[in-house]
C-alpha cells in the first residue's frame, strides 16, 4: 500500500505513516472474514475521547522501557537505542501513546534497574533511567501512560510491599496490600515521592511533565480475598487515586484493572455463563464501583480470553462484549474507555490468520463503541526475543508494516487512521 521500510537512521525523524489501509480480510477466507465480523460485532456509541487523544486512539504496550535505559545509563551510555528505537516506531505507526511501566521494585532487579530498593529508598541510576523515558517520549511527541505499581510479582508487585511491612507469609497478589494500614501508607509516600522528583534530564517534576497522558493506579490489581462487594477495592482506589491528583493535578488517573466486577449486571448474562469458566465476576472489585470514583478519569480493561478461560468458539464474539459492554458502563458515569491491553498467544491456539482477522474485528469495535484508546500488548524492539513474551509483535527494521513478520504492525497503522474519523 505503498509503505516505507522502517529504516534505522532514519528513526529519529519518522514520519507518521498514516496511510489509510481500511481492506477487506487479506486472505478471503470466509471463515476469516466471520471472525472479523463476529469481533466487530459493536453497536456504534459516541465517541469518548482519553484526554487530548483522538478517539479510539492506539495506546502500544512497552513495558521494558525503564529497564532498558537504566542499563544503557550503567554502560556510561547518554543515550538508550532500545528506547529510541521504540518510540521512533511508535511514531511511525501513528500510535498516539505507549503504556510503560512507573514503578520497578523487584528485589531481583537490586543493583540492576530497581527503582525501590526498600521502603522509600531508592537507585538513582534507575530513576534516571524512567527520566530518560519521560525526556524521550517528549522528544517523538508520543504520549505515556504508566502504571505506578504492580498487582502480580513481575518488577516487586504487590507481594514485595507486603514483605517490606513484615506480615507474614506474603504471596502474589497479596490482599493486604489493599487493605493494610502500614502498606497503604507506604504506597501512597512512594506515589507522592515520584510524582514529585525532578527530572534529571530536563528539570520537570513528573507530576507535571508534558509527557505524560495518565497515570494507573497499579497494573491488573484484582479483588481476589478481599470483601465481595468491592468496597475495600473502592476505598483503596479513592485513597491512592486521591494522591496522585494532588500531585500530578493536570495529568488523566484510571485504575489499571482488568474490568472484573461482582455481578453479572449490566453485562450479557446469558452469553458469559455460556462462553467462559473466568473471574470476571466472582467479586473483591467492581469495574462500575471503582470507576465511578469522583478521583478516576478513565475506566480500564484489559482481555486476555486464552487466560481467562473463554472457549475458542466465542473468542471473537466476547472481545466485541467486553469491550462494548464495559464501553457501556463507562458512559453511564461519565467516564471514557481505555483498553488498555489485549493480546492472543503466538504459538499455539489460533493461527496468525485468525488472530490478525480478530485484532482487526477489535479495533474496530473500540472504535465503534467510542472507546477513548486501545492497546495491544505487547509491542517489541527489534533485539527483544519472541520468546521472551508469547503476544508480541514488532515494525522490524527494513519492513513494512504489512510483513508477516511484523504479526499487527499494519493493523495499528489501520486502527491510528480509523481513530481520526470520527
Amino acid at each position: 500500500m505503498g509503505m516505507v521500510p522502517f529504516r534505522r537512521e532514519s528513526r529519529m525523524r519518522a514520519p507518521v505513516l498514516l496511510a489509510l489501509l481500511l481492506t477487506a480480510v487479506g486472505c478471503g477466507e470466509d471463515s476469516l472474514a466471520l471472525l472479523q465480523d463476529e469481533a466487530s460485532d459493536c453497536p456504534e456509541a459516541p465517541a469518548m475521547r482519553l484526554g487530548v487523544a483522538p478517539s479510539a486512539a492506539v495506546v502500544l504496550n512497552a513495558y521494558y522501557l525503564q529497564e532498558e535505559a537504566t542499563r544503557d545509563l550503567r554502560r556510561g551510555r547518554t543515550e538508550s537505542p532500545a528506547v529510541e528505537e521504540t518510540f521512533a516506531k511508535v511514531s511511525a505507526l501513528g500510535a498516539h501513546a505507549v503504556r510503560t511501566t512507573g514503578y520497578n521494585d523487584g528485589a531481583d532487579k537490586r543493583g540492576d534497574s530497581a527503582i525501590q530498593v526498600a521502603p522509600l529508598q531508592y537507585d538513582e541510576v534507575s530513576l534516571r533511567g524512567l527520566d530518560l523515558v519521560l525526556t524521550r517520549a517528549a522528544a517523538y511527541g508520543v504520549k505515556l501512560i504508566l502504571p505506578l505499581g504492580n498487582y502480580w510479582d513481575a518488577y516487586g508487585g504487590t507481594r514485595r510491599y507486603v514483605e517490606w511491612a513484615g506480615l507474614p507469609s506474603p504471596v502474589e497478589g497479596d490482599p493486604r496490600f489493599f487493605t493494610e494500614r502500614a502498606v497503604i501508607d507506604h504506597y501512597k509516600a512512594h506515589v507522592a515521592r515520584l510524582l514529585s522528583r525532578e527530572n534529571t534530564f530536563d528539570g520537570l517534576r513528573y507530576g507535571e511533565h508534558p509527557a505524560v497522558l495518565a497515570w494507573e493506579l497499579l497494573n491488573e490489581p484484582r479483588g481476589k480475598g478481599l470483601d465481595p462487594e468491592g468496597a475495600a477495592m473502592r476505598a483503596w482506589v479513592d485513597e491512592v487515586a486521591a494522591v496522585v491528583k494532588e500531585y500530578a493535578p493536570g495529568h488523566l488517573v484510571g485504575t489499571g484493572e482488568e474490568g472484573f466486577d461482582t455481578s453479572l449486571a449490566g453485562y450479557d448474562e446469558r452469553f458469559w455463563r455460556g462462553a467462559a469458566s473466568s473471574p470476571f465476576f466472582e467479586g473483591g472489585s467492581s469495574f462500575r464501583r471503582n470507576t465511578a470514583s469522583p478521583f478516576i478519569d478513565f475506566a480500564s480493561v484489559h482481555f486476555y480470553p486464552e487466560l481467562y478461560g473463554v472457549k475458542r468458539d466465542d473468542t471473537a464474539r466476547a472481545g466485541a462484549h467486553w469491550f462494548f459492554e464495559h464501553a457501556a458502563i463507562a458512559r453511564d458515569v461519565g467516564k471514557p474507555l481505555f483498553i488498555g491491553e489485549f493480546a492472543l498467544r503466538n504459538h499455539e491456539g489460533f493461527s496468525l490468520d485468525e488472530r490478525r482477522a480478530m485484532y482487526r474485528g477489535w479495533f474496530r469495535c473500540a472504535w465503534r463503541v467510542g472507546a477513548g484508546a486501545s492497546g495491544p500488548w505487547m509491542f517489541a524492539n527489534d533485539s527483544r526475543p519472541d520468546e521472551w513474551d508469547e503476544f508480541t509483535f514488532y515494525y522490524r527494521d527494513g519492513t513494512v508494516p504489512a510483513d508477516p513478520r511484523n504479526r499487527y504492525a499494519d493493523l495499528v497503522v489501520e486502527a491510528t487512521a480509523l481513530s481520526g474519523t470520527r
